[in-house]
């Protein structure tokens, strides 16, 4: 066969569709990049990639076929924590990653949080799982947490006889979910008295608060509640990774250095607010490229971020009464 036979040949081939087109989508191509790193979740055991996709900026984005993709995205590409909760958008967060995840359910790793801060009770706490459930089309949880506890006080009532953290503990025992775990970005103290309770035997597996390097120096999270989590083995998940974006718009950090920050620290996993598909891919790059920040690093982060530390950088530390 001559190169002008080959050539008709390969072309009718093309046309016929018998031959696989050379060209892939930049979409294929991340896909075999390298996998996101994974860490364990505490004491739980199970192994978790160090990014997820936050559920209340999910739930924001107004074009459903975006939000879709970005979904289903995220989980081919290793991203398989979702984080949601029953008051995203009165439960349309829950919604949306129901109709996203219904087929793929056993592929996803399903995180979402009760709420009802007047009354902290088991009642309210199981109506919010039963809504949860049939929102996000589950017979089951991965891990349903007490969401945003305020104050020391705030969590006296959620742990008292028929609090939520009641439900929240029959739940576990039920089956109706796999881990259970506690919220809370206002106050450490408020952080600190949940610990005082899995200390009396409250077994929760996760703690869910803010990280970043500002936070460092005002009403620390990290100084004062992540080494008691870490002395007891509780999986950390850290959200408000960039102070829900001021570190960014003030240009004090990028999204690369905060994120690179927090997963230099004993976390298990972040959680980050994406509204758009290159968000996800350049947080998706950063996560697969991360490699821990030397200590001399880090100092010179924190030393950048102590002039301007104050405390409308991190607005949701101030306690809701």
């Amino acid at each position: 066969m001559n190169r002008q036979e080959f050539l008709k040949r390969l072309l009718a081939g093309l046309a016929a569709g018998l031959f696989e087109p050379v060209v892939r989508s930049a979409e294929t191509l991340m896909a075999e990049e390298e996998p996101v790193p994974q860490r364990t979740l505490g004491r739980t055991g199970v192994r978790v990639p160090i990014l997820a996709l936050g559920g209340y900026h999910i739930g924001r984005i107004r074009d459903e076929a975006e939000a879709m993709r970005m979904i289903h995205f995220a989980l081919d590409q290793g991203l398989f924590f979702f984080d949601t909760a029953e008051s995203y958008q009165r439960g349309g967060s829950e919604e949306r990653l129901g109709r996203a995840l219904k087929d793929r359910r056993q592929r996803a790793f399903l995180m979402t949080k009760t709420y009802e801060p007047a009354n902290r009770d088991a009642a309210g706490a199981r109506a919010h799982l039963e809504g949860s459930l049939r929102r996000l089309q589950t017979d089951y949880l991965d891990l349903w947490q007490l969401h945003s506890v305020q104050t020391p006080e705030d969590v006296d009532r959620a742990f008292r006889e028929g609090g939520a953290m009641e439900s929240i503990m029959k739940a576990k025992q039920e089956g109706k979910v796999r881990f259970i775990g506690v919220t809370g970005h206002r106050n450490p103290d408020a952080n600190l008295r949940a610990i005082h309770y899995w200390d009396q035997g409250w077994k929760f597996d996760t703690m869910q608060m803010p990280i970043n390097a500002v936070d460092y120096h005002q009403e620390s999270f990290q100084r004062q509640v992540l080494p008691e989590l870490v002395k007891r083995g509780i999986g950390v998940i850290a959200m408000k990774t960039s102070a829900d974006g001021r570190l960014l718009r003030e240009g004090l950090l990028t999204i690369g250095e905060c994120l690179h920050y927090v997963w230099s620290l004993p976390v298990s996993v972040a959680v980050v607010g994406m509204t758009n598909m290159q968000e996800l891919k350049d947080n998706l790059q950063h996560a697969r490229t991360f490699r821990p920040l030397r200590e001399d690093s880090r100092k010179r982060m924190l030393g950048r971020l102590k002039p301007h530390a104050r405390l409308e950088l991190e607005w949701y530390k101030r306690p809701r009464r």
